[in-house]
């Protein structure tokens, strides 16, 4: 009895000390986040400031992230309240992180970082930017879905390219022989199977002045599997008809 108890004693103080490190962490990567802040940019040398602080917080994520496999599963409260963006899959195994550099104008600049278990290891990388200048897009919303008993993640993005341009996005992700695959392609369109499904929106437009539609956002019903993007006509207008593309067991369909 006294052994029972003095391993439950054990197993309590090793998760509270395991939690607690976990707790550290955020204190940690909050410190360095806490310096990416609009209110420091102005000066080329406040601009240098704001690019290594993004830059010591990004290395500072990707350590923790791919070796800490609480991180993967711990709620970073505080580091939310102050502007991380953090979305997770429903079965808990994928995770993005994205946050505003703040190194841009009206256009945002946003990094990410991605977080994964396989084989119930974590594991953490972060995209290059394609081309300096380039605005990467934000992760807001993730669901899952399984085609041919295969696990996939659909991932709602948007990148602000102005005051009144931005262009919205869905991508798909799966882990595949241990690592994260970008380039999962699980919609089915007239061109092909494709990995994304995107469109502009330009607010600026002369026939967007007058439109009072206001819900321009991509839309996913998990109940039903649909996908829904509003209807932009050439000339930008936004309508209130959607296009929607439903999940037909192996790929997602236009109806």
């Amino acid at each position: 009895m006294k052994k029972i108890f003095g391993l439950l004693l054990f197993l309590l103080a090793s998760h509270f000390a395991f939690a607690q490190k976990t707790s550290e962490i955020e204190q940690q990567l909050n410190t360095v986040f806490q310096k990416i802040s609009p209110e420091n940019k102005g000066t080329t040398e406040d601009y240098d400031s704001l690019s290594a602080a993004n830059l010591k917080f990004e290395k500072l994520l990707l350590k923790y992230t791919g070796s800490n496999s609480e991180t993967l599963h711990y709620d970073f409260k505080v580091l939310k309240k102050n502007g991380l963006i953090m979305t997770t899959s429903e079965d808990g195994k994928f995770r993005i992180y994205s946050w505003d550099t703040w190194t841009g104008g009206t256009m945002h600049y946003f990094r990410n970082v991605f977080q994964y278990e396989s084989n119930k290891k974590v594991y953490s990388e972060a995209t290059e930017i394609e081309t300096e200048g380039d605005a990467q897009s934000f992760y807001y919303q993730m669901n899952d879905i399984l085609s041919q008993n295969k696990k996939y993640y659909l991932a709602q993005n948007k990148a602000i390219l102005s005051s009144g341009l931005s262009y919205h996005n869905i991508k798909v992700f799966s882990i595949d022989d241990g690592k994260l695959n970008h380039n999962a392609k699980l919609i089915k369109t007239q061109s092909g199977i494709k990995n994304q499904l995107g469109y502009e929106v330009d607010l600026t437009a002369s026939s967007n002045r007058d439109n009072e539609i206001s819900n321009y956002n991509i839309e996913y019903d998990p109940k039903n599997k649909i996908i829904s993007i509003p209807l932009i006509l050439e000339n930008y207008k936004i309508t209130d008809k959607k296009i929607r593309y439903q999940f037909k067991g192996k790929y997602f369909e236009k109806m």
